[in-house]
């Protein structure tokens, strides 16, 4: 191991009552616990390879017929987005669309061909990140050794929410299917079923791969929450608090021994953990341009449609259930992927407000202190979608300012009074 084990200090017994943490090892490691669904569905679908467990705290490559599975899968899905835009520009596509507006069926067109190339290039960029998606797993469960090696303590992930978004991602999609089944004027033909089948399948592998995002940023940020919570325990604050109560028990006077032995260990953490958050930024990076973008323009003309129907004296309660099912789905998705970026965010900078208020610095402990601050100035913490734009917890109110400006220009510059 890279650590010895050590005996905790009074510090680090009262990490056993730490929201963060379990006072026993479970028998599997809790990533593959809380986000097993996610896993099972991108490994299942080509996203993810479909890596061997060797351990609680290792995952193996893929054998040759899991790669050769998943290749097969993604050779399928791609064959059947081009069959999905091979009937989008065809003659007789026009009962893919259902017109909301004048200028509608260009809209939805639109929407189609962003939502295939999301999808497109979630496809590409995870068979490519095949190996770095491993490496990120392998890190994290690395890091869990380590603390357990030193504090004796497994981290928890609470990362529930993805069986729910992954739950409310598919009755969206299936709702959306029967409302516009239901709205055809003429009956459907074959094609035009498996367009709107793969359509919800697109949807769906693109915006869980986003939870899946998700769930690996709380992970991440959760072991940056432990770690600040460690050199917490040495701030003025928290001394004073031991002080007093140590004295009342027993006089005796607590000292900082173990700021050390701790401080430097947390540093090394500290450190991989950023490196993990990097490697989860890089390889997701294009794959955010890609869905955000389609995101935000759902958002916007469906936002617009609805808008269109509330004000017009002919309101569709199709139309109505179509634009609420969409604008669900995908603000809730960005607003999970915008607090997850950004609490992660936040607990990777608020090591350097932690150090500051270490109480009882000696000479050596603030050499080391000092070391880390100056270090840590030159590393820019944040989440972007390939540098274009910072994702944290003010993406979404960025994006609901947008979408009510857009709406705005269309009110003052008329919108269509009949659908």
């Amino acid at each position: 191991m890279a650590y010895n084990k050590v005996m905790p200090n009074s510090i680090q017994r009262r990490h056993h009552q730490n929201e963060f943490l379990q006072s026993q090892t479970p028998k599997h490691n809790s990533i593959f616990k809380d986000i097993r669904t996610v896993l099972f569905i991108l490994k299942a679908t080509g996203l993810l390879p479909i890596y061997e467990e060797v351990s609680s705290y290792e995952v193996g490559p893929p054998t040759k017929q899991n790669i050769f599975y998943s290749f097969f899968i993604r050779g399928v899905i791609q064959a059947l987005s081009i069959f999905n835009l091979y009937n989008l520009v065809m003659p007789g596509s026009a009962q893919l669309f259902y017109s909301y507006s004048d200028t509608d069926n260009v809209n939805k067109w639109i929407e189609f061909l962003l939502c295939m190339l999301a999808h497109s290039a979630t496809v590409f960029i995870c068979a490519r990140n095949a190996k770095s998606f491993i490496k990120i797993i392998n890190e994290i469960l690395k890091v869990d050794e380590d603390v357990l090696d030193k504090f004796g303590v497994t981290l928890e992930n609470k990362c529930g929410f993805s069986l729910k978004f992954i739950f409310g991602i598919c009755i969206c999609q299936w709702y959306l299917i029967v409302l516009r089944v239901t709205a055809a004027k003429d009956p459907l033909t074959v094609k035009s079923y498996i367009f709107f089948a793969f359509y919800a399948v697109q949807n769906g592998m693109s915006t869980i791969f986003i939870v899946f995002a998700a769930s690996l940023l709380k992970i991440v940020k959760i072991r940056f929450a432990h770690l600040n919570f460690v050199l917490k325990g040495y701030t003025y604050t928290q001394q004073r608090k031991l002080l007093r109560r140590l004295a009342r028990r027993s006089g005796n006077i607590f000292t900082v021994d173990n700021f050390t032995e701790d401080s430097l260990f947390t540093y090394r953490m500290h450190n991989k953990l950023l490196r993990i958050y990097r490697s989860i930024n890089d390889c997701c990076s294009l794959i955010l341009v890609a869905y955000m973008g389609y995101a935000f323009y759902t958002i916007t003309t469906t936002t617009y449609n609805l808008f269109v129907q509330i004000t017009t004296r002919y309101i569709s309660l199709n139309v109505l259930q179509t634009c609420f099912a969409w604008l669900i789905m995908h603000t809730s998705v960005l607003a999970l992927l915008s607090k997850s970026c950004g609490q992660a965010t936040d607990e990777a900078n608020e090591t350097c407000q932690v150090l500051a208020r270490v109480y009882g610095k000696s000479k050596d402990h603030q050499n080391i202190v000092d070391k880390f601050l100056t270090k840590s100035i030159k590393q820019e913490v944040q989440f972007t979608a390939y540098g274009f734009f910072i994702i944290d917890n003010s993406t979404l109110f960025k994006l609901l300012y947008f979408t009510l400006d857009f709406l705005s220009c269309n009110n003052l510059f008329g919108y269509p009074d009949t659908i």
